[in-house]
């Protein structure tokens, strides 16, 4: 008996610095990520005035520099595409937890599948592999995927996937080339798409949400209260009518201890396909546009000298 408990010991110690030498694949992992924002954010490295946080349609369509320049605040574009309002709320508190809060939150809101069960619009766990080496990362991952965090604790290879065994260089694509800001607004279109821009109002039913979102949509509206944020809720525009119903619905959840912005809808540039990329995005030149009229809004209701 004595002799079996030597040789698991044995084992055990073999294991352990076996599986030590994973810390350089999780090192080169996050080392060859062209995307640096998720990494700046755990390292306490983003301590800015103004954080606009979202999807793809925070990332294409609001560009970050542009209101940094304009109003003299700081300001980083935290969205990410692909991204659900679960997502989002993990980088809210990612933020408040290892940097400043900063001032001003600028969420912008999908309509009208903020809530709903929408397969575009996910958690990113992608973004979380190549950043395993840091302890909220690999326990996010842990909870996300249903795993004890107990064994991650102290076994690198637990936090490990396929893709972290991809060590070369990553690159952007043409999509996913990221500004300095963190926003990512794109100045091409595929020459054969097509747009037509819908005027029916969509009625807007809360029996399609899911729960796992409301719960996430209000936790942020927690997380901005708790730290003394203030929270303006942003609509911006898509190539169909804004669905009314479905602003109320957000009106509903967030009430009156939040601001709200909603595109100008009296632009005719948003019912103009060659300001859009696709559906869904604005083309730079949009971006522009709607980034401006946003900086009106904020310096006139939100930035008051």
């Amino acid at each position: 008996m004595k002799k079996f408990a030597l040789r698991l010991l044995l084992f055990a110690a073999i294991f352990l610095t076996y599986d030590k030498l994973f810390i350089l694949v999780a090192k080169r992992s996050a080392e060859a990520e062209i995307d640096k924002r998720l990494e700046y954010l755990v390292k306490g490295e983003i301590n800015k005035d103004i954080i606009i946080a979202g999807s793809s349609t925070g990332s294409r369509d609001i560009i970050a520099a542009q209101i940094e320049e304009k109003t003299g605040f700081s300001t980083y574009n935290l969205c990410f595409p692909g991204s659900g309002v679960e997502f989002h709320e993990f980088i809210v508190n990612t933020l408040v937890e290892f940097n400043e809060a900063p001032k001003l939150l600028l969420l912008m809101v999908d309509d009208d599948v903020e809530l709903m069960n929408h397969p575009p619009l996910i958690f990113r766990k992608d973004r979380l592999y190549p950043l395993v080496q840091y302890p909220t990362i690999w326990k996010e991952l842990a909870r996300q995927e249903n795993m004890h965090p107990f064994f991650s604790s102290f076994l690198i290879l637990q936090r490990l996937t396929k893709y972290n065994f991809d060590l070369r260089q990553k690159s952007f694509t043409p999509m996913d080339s990221i500004i300095a800001c963190g926003s990512m607004p794109v100045s091409w279109k595929p020459e054969d798409i097509v747009l037509e821009f819908g005027t029916s109002e969509r009625i807007y039913s809360t029996e399609n949400e899911i729960p796992e979102k409301v719960a996430a949509f209000k936790g942020i509206l927690k997380t901005c209260e708790e730290y003394n944020v203030r929270l303006v809720l942003v609509f911006p525009p898509i190539f169909q009518a804004h669905s009314l119903s479905f602003e109320k619905r957000i009106r509903r959840l967030a009430g009156d201890k939040v601001d709200y912005y909603i595109y100008n809808r009296e632009n005719p540039i948003y019912q103009d396909e060659d300001y859009y990329n696709d559906e869904t995005h604005l083309m730079r030149d949009g971006a522009i546009v709607f980034t401006d009229e946003t900086i009106r809004y904020l310096e006139s209701e939100i930035i008051v000298p």
